[in-house]
This record gives C-alpha cells, sequence and structure tokens, in this order.
C-alpha cells in the first residue's frame, strides 16, 4: 500500500472512532445547575446567667406597713379640716318713723354679719365659736332673741354669739356646753337665716312678746344633752341654762323632734330645706325656771310649752311647696299674753333663670287674757328669689301690724339681701 493510502486508512479508522463521541455529546441534556449554597442560620450568644441571690444575712429588712394597712388602733385619727363661714344680711324698710302708718320714709335696718369657725380637736371633741355684730342696731333689739337682756340693751359693735365645747360621743349622745343656742322651739333653732320670712317672729320686737325665754340672740350659758335616733328620725334635746347671775334659779328647756318622712337630725334646725327633703316633723318644746316670772309684782314659777309643725314636699320639675305651724302656751302672763302662735305657706316655682321665686304669707297673733282684751296681729307677704336657696337670696317683704287697740296699726316694706359663705 502506499504511503498515501495509507494515510487515508488511518484518517479513515480515526474518524469512525471520533463520530460516536461527537454523536453522544450532542444527544446528552444539560448539566443541571449545581444547588446554592445552604442558608447561614445566626445562632445567638446565650444569656448570661442571673446573679447569685444575697445570702440571707444581708436580704431586704421588712417594710413597716402603712397608715391604710395598720391595724386599726394603731391608725392616726383622720379629722375633718376647720371650717370658716361668714354670713351676712343687709336690708332696709320704707316706714315713717314718726307715723308707722306711712311708708313713706326710707333707712337701712340691717347690716348684720356673722363669723362662723369650727373643728374638731379629737374625734370625739370638738369647738365652735361664732362671732357676731349689727352695724346699724347698736343698743337695739336683737335679729333673733327671745326676751330682751341688759346685753341688748346696752349694746356692742362685737359680740360672742356661740362659744361651744362639743363632746360628740356618737349619734345618739352628745353633750354640748358653753354659750349656745337654747333649744325650745322650731323658730330659735332656724334663725333667720335659715326660715321663709326675713323678719323673725314678733311684732311688739323680735320675738320679744309671746316668745320662750332664751336670751340675746337666742342663746345663754349652759348645757344641753341631746342625740339622733335612727338615724335623725327622732331627737331630743335637754338643756339647763342661766344669764351668769346667782340671785336667778336656773332655766330648763327642751325639746323633743320626730321626723315622719325624711330625718332631720342635728343640734340645729331650719324653717325650711329649700327642696332639699320632703319632710313632715312634728316637735313639741317646754321650759321651767322657778321664781321666774319677771312681773315686779309678783314671784311665781314661769312655764312655758309650745309644739310646731313642718311639712314640705318636693314638686316635679323642680319647686316646692311649705306650710309651718307653731303654738305657744304660757302660766305666767308676761306683758298679758298668754298664748301666741303664727302659720306660714310658701311656694317655690322651678328654676327661672339662676334661681327659683318664692312667694310666701305668715300670719301672726297674741291673745291676752280676759274679756274684751285686744288681740294684736301681724301679716307678713314676702317674695324672694332664691339663687342659692338660703346662702343667697334677695328678697322683698310687705309688713302690716294691728295692735287692735286704739286703731294703732303700722305698714313696712322691706328689702334685703343674705348671703352665706360656709
Amino acid at each position: 500500500m502506499s504511503r498515501k493510502g495509507a494515510g487515508l486508512t488511518g484518517m479513515t479508522m480515526l474518524a469512525v472512532l471520533l463520530v460516536p463521541q461527537a454523536v453522544r455529546a450532542q444527544d446528552a441534556p444539560p448539566p443541571a445547575p449545581p444547588p446554592p449554597p445552604p442558608a447561614v442560620i445566626e445562632v445567638a450568644p446565650p444569656a448570661p446567667p442571673p446573679p447569685p441571690l444575697p445570702p440571707p444575712a444581708i436580704a431586704e429588712a421588712v417594710k413597716p406597713p402603712t397608715a391604710t394597712e395598720a391595724m386599726p388602733a394603731t391608725r392616726p385619727d383622720t379629722l375633718p379640716p376647720i371650717t370658716v363661714g361668714a354670713w351676712t344680711r343687709i336690708g332696709g324698710k320704707f316706714q315713717n318713723a314718726n307715723d308707722p302708718k306711712k311708708v313713706n320714709d326710707f333707712a337701712f335696718d340691717n347690716a348684720y354679719v356673722e363669723l362662723h369657725v369650727g373643728g374638731k380637736i379629737h374625734k370625739n371633741f370638738g369647738v365652735t365659736l361664732n362671732l357676731n355684730a349689727n352695724m346699724t342696731n347698736f343698743g337695739g333689739a336683737s335679729p333673733n332673741m327671745g326676751m330682751t337682756s341688759a346685753l341688748d340693751q346696752l349694746g356692742s359693735p362685737v359680740s360672742v354669739m356661740d362659744a361651744i365645747a362639743q363632746f360628740d360621743l356618737q349619734d345618739e349622745f352628745h353633750v354640748w356646753a358653753g354659750h349656745l343656742l337654747v333649744p325650745v322651739d322650731r323658730s330659735n333653732a332656724s334663725g333667720p337665716f335659715f326660715m321663709i320670712p326675713w323678719n323673725y317672729p314678733g311684732f311688739f320686737a323680735p320675738g320679744a312678746i309671746g316668745a320662750p325665754k332664751e336670751g340675746p340672740y337666742g342663746r345663754n350659758n349652759g348645757a344641753v344633752v341631746w342625740g339622733d335616733i335612727m338615724g335623725g328620725k327622732f331627737t331630743y334635746l335637754a338643756g339647763v341654762f342661766d344669764n351668769g347671775s346667782l340671785t336667778s334659779s336656773p332655766l330648763f328647756s327642751g325639746r323633743l323632734r320626730l321626723a315622719l318622712l325624711d330625718p332631720e337630725g342635728g343640734f340645729w334646725g331650719n324653717g325650711s330645706y329649700f327642696g332639699e327633703k320632703d319632710l313632715l316633723t312634728i316637735a313639741v318644746g317646754a321650759q321651767f325656771q322657778k321664781h321666774g316670772s319677771a312681773t315686779a309684782m309678783q314671784d311665781k314659777d314661769w312655764a312655758e310649752i309650745n309644739g310646731d309643725v313642718l311639712f314640705e314636699k318636693k314638686l316635679p320639675g323642680g319647686g316646692w311647696v311649705t306650710a309651718e305651724a307653731a303654738y305657744y302656751h304660757f302660766n305666767v302672763l308676761e306683758g298679758g299674753v298668754d298664748n301666741s302662735a303664727y302659720g306660714l305657706l310658701a311656694y317655690a316655682t322651678p328654676k327661672i333663670g339662676v334661681g327659683n321665686i318664692q312667694p310666701s304669707v305668715r300670719y301672726q297673733m297674741v291673745t291676752v287674757k280676759g274679756s274684751g282684751m285686744p288681740k294684736p296681729w301681724n301679716l307678713d307677704v314676702g317674695l324672694a328669689y332664691l339663687i342659692k336657696g338660703p346662702a343667697l337670696r334677695l328678697i322683698g317683704n310687705y309688713s302690716h301690724t294691728d295692735m287692735d287697740a286704739g286703731g294703732a296699726t303700722a305698714n313696712a316694706v322691706q328689702l334685703g339681701v343674705q348671703a352665706i359663705f360656709f
């Protein structure tokens, strides 16, 4: 074989050997991509171990209990704050001083103020101190007084009205002593500030005729035992008083009060609760003083008994009605009077503007023992605007008095404002 033929033969054989490899390489699928690398998971470092507990020898001391956690016997008493109040009444009247039938002159007859301070020294012991002054009436009859006294006749710009040491053992038993209110009737308990009429009962002088024995501004030196039963449904008050004179016997005075609707407890009292309660309260009072007759021609024991009833009812819409009546009987004729009485009717509208309008009428009378004796009487017709009940009120009043003797009559038109800051 020639060298050329040998070369072809060799090349042919090489091609035969290479072609199947190429065909197999073209027919095979492409290789799969390599798998992604595994995700790297970060592992937080382990938390440090907690600090070791302190040994028992240095453990924290136990905290003492607070006042609210302490035993009742060790808790300190929480006393109410001291109360301070200012009360005032400013008024004037149209009346002729020389001819009281006429109302053609005007004068301010009332510029009266009271300062009240009170508080607890111990949970069972308190003190009350009240001062008063009437800048238009030094030496005249006081506006809330039972019978005239030397203090009223001398007059004083500022006087001590109340100075009371109060032992409050429980609701059913209190002992109050000092210079304080004489418990006998509703009028003295409420005073002029908490009754509906502008004038205190009594029309010869304020309370001077046909009234119980009390003292200046209804107060006297003495002591009172009193208490509220059944939450104020029944109240008793019993006291002994003197006027600071060893020449006169003590005055014994007391009062029992029964509330048939809402309770009416407490030492003081109201002639009206100005729409806050529904009331039907019946009460009786009595006084006795040995050799207590004030008549120079006789030396007799003095006694008085009285009764009163108060009805007050709230009405739908915010108004209320009030009816009150009282009767007094005296065993010794002071000034010839053996009986006195009064009756009152009043109605308060629902709120008109910022307050209630309250018209009222009160009739008073006394009887003088003996046939044909005069029977003096008085009529008060009032119109008040109650902005904040008794704490702020404006009032106008017409008063007519008939002495039923010799045609003696009197007329007066009064204007007044009353404010109480508790």
